[in-house]
């Protein structure tokens, strides 16, 4: 971290070894499967709120009938979701983190999530500050070279 006396709330983030740090001291490790949805706001640095979803869907491109999207994707569904909560919560772009049990090494899964996500935010217009991996031993980035 470049500025280890202010707050973490206060911290700007503009590198990606910066929230990646701040990520790691956040959730650490990975004690189960599930996603975290964490927010930036208009400074660069952590908004709140910082939310937990454990029991996401298996397959982010699975189709779905929602009331008010219509047939879409799970990750169409999830990114619209995020989208809204940024909004309403008035940050400027939004973080995941994909904890699960096992190595740092990018598995199908995470390429799959990644991937369709990524895709989902271009789609919705989402901004997507970045994705990473909460491994059993820290915290790893996915680069789009990683998924694409």
């Amino acid at each position: 971290m470049t500025e280890t006396t202010n707050p973490l709330k206060d911290r700007v983030l503009d590198h990606d070894d910066d929230l990646r740090d701040v990520v790691e001291l956040l959730l650490q490790r990975a004690n189960q499967r599930q996603m975290w949805l964490m927010f930036m706001d208009e400074r660069g640095c952590l908004g709140d709120p910082l939310m937990p979803m454990n029991d996401y869907p298996a397959d982010p491109n699975y189709e779905v009938d929602i009331d008010d999207l219509g047939t879409v994707t799970e990750a169409h569904v999830l990114m619209h979701r995020a989208g809204l909560l940024r909004e309403m919560t008035g940050n400027a772009s939004i973080v995941l983190a994909w904890e699960r049990i096992g190595t740092e090494m990018i598995s199908d899964d995470d390429r799959n999530w990644a991937r369709a996500m990524a895709e989902a935010s271009r789609l919705l217009d989402v901004p997507l500050r970045a994705q990473f991996i909460v491994h059993a031993r820290g915290v790893r980035q996915l680069h789009p070279d990683d998924y694409l």
